[in-house]
């Protein structure tokens, strides 16, 4: 049922549409700066308990619901989990994004270039020196794990509760983006520790999409064995599955050829991914 459940989240979130305006975590937010207003005065509020204390509301909250589905209809339970996931899940967002990318590179159309290239990029992972292509694909290549890889991840191990847990300290992570205090830290090494399996499983099933040898030169060109350099691992070894090499040119390629490169690259990790999946179901490895 694992799998069927991935399958079933993806392919409405791809072939539906439209599902991001529901994905709204201010409730998350708001529920830290309430709890914030009345335990901000204690001293171990400000780090690893105080994060601690605001996940396991949610977390805890989502565990008497499936147990009580669980006790009335095994059915609504299923149902319940997969709203969860597709709640959490959001890979058609940054698809779209892409094609809408390309679109307007193909156009020539520069304003929207720029304003889609300010929503693609995430400043707080790319380097000052990044040229805007290399930018927007290293963006979309953490942005990809974050949106897909992590929760379908976390969702295997735990289910409904690990894929809304690494969704909640990412939201949070985002949050706290340019704060610098122990709660942030927190969330940051909790984030770094949940991301670290899921981005080196995503880089092995890049290997097999592109390039296998580019994919492990960038792979150990830029792990440290350290939690917090899990994006830049994503990133470089994303640039070499890609074997991307803009200064060469080649007869009849298309200005967006990077990009529509970036967006197959993506979709064929995604799809080894559930292949694997699919594979270790039907050999009983999966439940």
């Amino acid at each position: 049922m694992t799998l069927i459940f991935i399958l079933i989240a993806l392919g409405l979130d791809f072939f539906i549409g439209g599902l991001e305006r529901y994905r709204n975590y201010c409730w998350f937010t708001g529920l830290f700066y309430f709890l914030e207003k009345r335990l901000a005065h204690y001293k171990l509020w400000d780090g690893s308990l105080g994060l601690l204390t605001l996940l396991v509301i949610p977390i805890l909250a989502l565990i008497i619901i499936l147990s009580a589905l669980d006790h009335w209809s095994s059915i609504l339970e299923g149902v319940f989990t997969l709203i969860v996931l597709i709640y959490c899940l959001a890979p058609e967002a940054l698809d779209n994004r892409l094609d809408y990318f390309v679109s307007a590179i193909d156009e020539g159309d520069t304003d929207n270039i720029s304003s889609l290239s300010d929503e693609i990029i995430d400043v707080s992972v790319i380097d000052a020196e990044d040229a805007n292509e290399v930018a927007v694909i290293k963006s979309a290549l953490v942005e990809a794990h974050k949106r897909s890889f992590a929760v379908i991840f976390w969702f295997l191990i735990l289910g409904a509760v690990g894929a809304l847990l690494y969704r909640l300290v990412d939201e949070l992570d985002k949050e706290f983006n340019e704060i610098r205090s122990g709660f942030a830290d927190s969330t940051r090494l909790l984030l770094n520790i949940l991301e670290w399996p899921s981005s080196r499983i995503m880089i092995i099933a890049m290997a097999l999409a592109g390039s296998l040898g580019d994919v492990f030169s960038g792979w150990k060109h830029s792990d440290h064995l350290t939690f917090d350099v899990n994006n830049k691992v994503i990133q470089e070894a994303g640039m070499g599955a890609l074997q991307y090499m803009p200064d060469v040119e080649v007869p009849d390629r298309e200005k967006s050829y990077w990009i529509d490169e970036l967006k197959s690259l993506i979709n064929r990790t995604l799809i080894i991914c559930l292949a694997v999946l699919g594979i270790m179901t039907l050999s009983g490895k999966l439940g």
